[in-house]
Formats: structure tokens, C-alpha cells, sequence
């Protein structure tokens, strides 16, 4: 069994910058986010899908999380902004607490206004990972680069591309990753932000004869103000897992409910 620490931290991120996109405080130099999250995933434990189903476990489990950003303009056009930000999340499992985590991440990065409709992010970052499982307690490194074009004003398409190794006390759990994704957002009101998104990502693990993964992951959820500071979101991801190894291939079902506050 294991834990998708890329996922934690997606979902940490996502709450965060939605809300920045969605309230877009240009005045601050620090936002705060909060926020806490259940989710439910139908293969947890990862069972393959063949030649039966009948060992794929569900689970439901909640995630706290917390950061803080402080940005700052870097020309006096405020086209180009230093970005940083230190957060944790911890994650705790109803049935399954031997999958229980906490990660603390802090990372910096430059945004840059390229043209009047496209921009770039650049942001490197660290991590450090504590469970249940002592084997799989980690530390890490990473970096990321998005391409974001804003096609009107109310939608735009976003390029990811990232890149993290992870360093876990057996080294069978360590492992160097990379993920490809695209994501498009659309705000068909003020408050409201739907995203649709997929992602390619391999991991490459350190173990003793070759084993590297591929996870596809097709998502969609949508964000509601609901107050000044406060946010709902709900999501679902669809995951399709494959390996080297014939006969480790599954799918995974996820559904997750959230909300947020950003100050």
C-alpha cells in the first residue's frame, strides 16, 4: 500500500492558488490559506484490476492544510514577481491508518508576464515526509515550470511540467518523478471556477531490478466563494495505473470535498 504524496501536495496548491486567482489581492504581500479536505478513493490499497477487483479496497481520509505566500514585484511594471511560500499538510485515513502522512513543503519561484495574455512560473521546492511506515518517511526535492496562455477573460489553458526526486529511509520507496499535465480553467461566474485537467506522470524507483510507473489522471472540479475569505470545492479524478510488471495495472476512482479560507 502506499500514498500519493504528489497528489497531497496538489491539492494543498490548488486550494491555494485558487483562491489567489479568484480573489487576486494585489495590494498584499502575504496571503494565509487553510483549509481541510475529504476525499474518497474506491483502490486504495492499489489492487490490480485483473483478474477481479474483489481485493481493491476503498478509504476515506481527511487532509488539513496551511501556507503562507509572500510575493513581491520585481519591476517597477509589476510584470515580474518573486514568489514563496512554506505550508504543511498531514492526511489522516479512516480505515487504512497506516497510510497517515504529514509533509512539510517550502518553495520559491519567479512569475513573469511574458504578453498581455501569456505568463510563466518557475518554482523550485523542498519537502520533507513523515508516516506511519518509517521505511517510507522521505525527503525530497522539486521543480516545476507552467505556461499559462489566458484565451478571454474568463478562460485560459495552463502547461505543467515537473520534475521531483524523493529520497526514502528504505531505497526501495525512493524514486525520481516526472509529471506532464494541462489544465483548463473557466469562470462562468465572479465566484465561481470550474477546472478541468489531465496529467501524465512515471516514477522511476530505486529498487533492485527495474521498476518505473505511469499514472494517468483525468480531473474536474469547481470552486465557490462563498463569502469573502471562504471557499468550497469539489472535485473528482479518474486514475489509470500502469507498470513494467505485467499484472499491476489498475484504475482508482476519487472524489473529494473541500473547503478553504485565504486571507
Amino acid at each position: 500500500m502506499g500514498f500519493n504524496t504528489s497528489s497531497c501536495f496538489y491539492a494543498a496548491s490548488t486550494a491555494m492558488l485558487t483562491a489567489l486567482a479568484l480573489t487576486a489581492p494585489a495590494q498584499a504581500d502575504v496571503t494565509l490559506n487553510a483549509g481541510a479536505r475529504l476525499t474518497h478513493e474506491t483502490n486504495v490499497n492499489g489492487s490490480p484490476d485483473t483478474p477481479t477487483k474483489a481485493n481493491q479496497e476503498s478509504d476515506t481520509y481527511l487532509t488539513l492544510n496551511a501556507s503562507a505566500v509572500y510575493y513581491t514585484p520585481l519591476d517597477t511594471a509589476k510584470t515580474r514577481y518573486f514568489i514563496g511560500q512554506i505550508g504543511a499538510l498531514s492526511s489522516a485515513y479512516d480505515k487504512f491508518d497506516n497510510l497517515d502522512n504529514t509533509m512539510l513543503v517550502a518553495s520559491g519561484g519567479l512569475y513573469q508576464q511574458l504578453s498581455s495574455s501569456w505568463s510563466g512560473q518557475v518554482t523550485g521546492r523542498g519537502f520533507t515526509r513523515d508516516t506511519q511506515q518509517s521505511a517510507r518517511d522521505a525527503n525530497g526535492f522539486g521543480a516545476t515550470l507552467e505556461i499559462k496562455n489566458q484565451l478571454s477573460q474568463s478562460v485560459w489553458i495552463k502547461a505543467i511540467a515537473d520534475y521531483e526526486d524523493s529520497t526514502a529511509n528504505l531505497d526501495a520507496f525512493s524514486y525520481t518523478g516526472k509529471t506532464y499535465g494541462v489544465n483548463l480553467g473557466y469562470l462562468p461566474l465572479q465566484n465561481t471556477l470550474l477546472n478541468l485537467g489531465y496529467s501524465h506522470a512515471t516514477r522511476d524507483f530505486e529498487t533492485a531490478s527495474a521498476f518505473n510507473t505511469t499514472t494517468q489522471t483525468l480531473f474536474a472540479d469547481v470552486t465557490q466563494r462563498l463569502a469573502k475569505n471562504w471557499y468550497l470545492n469539489g472535485g473528482y479524478a479518474y486514475q489509470d495505473y500502469g507498470s513494467n510488471i505485467a499484472g499491476t495495472g489498475y484504475t482508482n476512482h476519487i472524489v473529494s470535498l473541500g473547503l478553504n479560507f485565504s486571507y
